[in-house]
């Protein structure tokens, strides 16, 4: 075996979260090594295609709420370090009938922390987002205080700040194994070499439960499916899509999700967030079960028909996608994050399962990943993220 580096602590994959809590940690002065397979802001796992929604107003939990303003915090100081752009602000408009999730989750969040927020009637709604064809007796929500995150560049600009601050990154590594230990964790790398560490920061993502079999089968299982997202190119000039909300809608048999033009009027990018059980669209396999080490079977003609159904409901688009990209969506059983620690992993702290809604929470995860590693604490909102809920 090669010689052992000694370092405080060590971050096991640099996307989404791993990323975040290596600069938290390098700026407050810790001794830090990042590890990351490919390189920072890949197109291999979760955290890529040009942007993210961030909303406040949240429908999946009111008891997001408070996270998900921390995390507008966060991004806000990392756009003011990184001095670069990873925020857009759009608003949000979330579109169904009046007993669909997507609308009454979001009202309920808003009501229960008074949020700004507009209940658009079906006149209303056509009225002010033409762009969006919708059927009688649909109703929309508003909110303003939403918008997307740039995920590759916000990745990226971690990454580099941290550096800058003193972390040591290492790329194109594989971790062959993480062994916990209450006062010297270690992380065996794939060439020979071995990291010891006080404490080790678990953000793998869809490689979470092989790196860490403890966990694959918290909650009856962590599971990792297949997702597309297309774009499409606007038909009409001005476009309709250049200033208007990021969205999310409910079908009858799926959630899907779309962006206002963020290349100029140019595309229209919108993806499926979850199919309906039972009712999935033929030959659109979006949650099929994925290798991590294989990556996600590339988007085909299937895909391109499913998206380009979805994309009828938008006027001045074109009927099918000029291009598409698959990605990988880790799940738990109840759809909420995992982050801390576990009793039988002692000396390690995880964060992983954010079940295709966690992006957005990614600056103020790395804030709590760096708490605990540092502190063994911390004040950021997790309880409910807990991985020994299932107990």
């Amino acid at each position: 075996m090669a010689e052992s580096t000694k370092t405080d602590t060590v971050v096991v994959g640099l996307g989404a979260m791993g990323a975040q809590a290596l600069w938290r940690l390098a700026r407050s002065g810790v001794d830090v090594i990042g590890i990351e397979r490919f390189t920072p802001g890949h197109d291999r796992g979760s955290s890529h295609g040009e942007s993210r929604i961030i909303r406040t107003a949240y429908m999946e939990g009111a008891e997001y709420v408070p996270f998900v303003r921390a995390a507008w915090r966060a991004w806000e100081e990392l756009e003011q370090a990184a001095a670069e752009r990873l925020l857009v602000r759009t608003g949000a408009l979330m579109l169904g009938s009046p007993d669909d999730p997507a609308v009454t989750g979001s009202i309920a969040a808003a009501e229960r922390h008074d949020l700004a927020h507009q209940v658009l009637s079906h006149e209303r709604l056509t009225r002010r987002f033409p762009q969006h064809v919708t059927r009688p007796g649909e109703v929309g929500v508003f909110e303003e205080e939403a918008g997307a995150v740039l995920p590759e560049a916000a990745i990226r600009a971690a990454v580099r700040l941290a550096e800058r601050s003193g972390a040591r990154v290492r790329t194109g590594t594989t971790v062959s194994r993480i062994v916990p230990d209450p006062d010297r964790p270690s992380v065996l790398l794939s060439d020979g070499g071995r990291i010891l560490a006080r404490r080790v920061i678990v953000t793998a993502g869809s490689w979470l439960p092989r790196l860490l079999p403890e966990v694959a089968d918290l909650g009856g299982g962590l599971r990792v499916e297949r997702r597309v997202l297309g774009w499409f190119r606007t038909t009409q000039d001005p476009s309709p899509h250049v200033h208007g909300p990021v969205f999310a809608r409910d079908e009858d048999d799926c959630t899907w999700y779309g962006f206002p033009s963020l290349d100029g009027g140019r595309t229209v990018k919108i993806g499926v967030h979850a199919e309906t059980p039972g009712n999935r669209a033929e030959g659109a396999q979006w949650g099929e079960p994925v290798d991590p080490d294989v990556g996600p079977r590339a988007p085909d003609a299937a895909d391109a028909r499913r998206l380009g159904a979805l994309a009828a409901g938008l006027r001045g688009v074109a009927e099918l996608p000029e291009r598409m990209a698959a990605c990988m969506y880790t799940m738990t059983s109840d759809e909420h994050f995992l982050i801390g620690h576990r009793r039988e992993l002692p000396g390690l702290v995880l964060a992983g399962g954010f079940s295709g809604h966690g992006y957005k929470f990614a600056s103020a995860v790395g804030i709590a990943l760096a708490d605990l590693a540092r502190d063994g604490r911390t004040d950021m909102p997790i309880a409910m993220f807990d991985p020994h809920r299932w107990d």
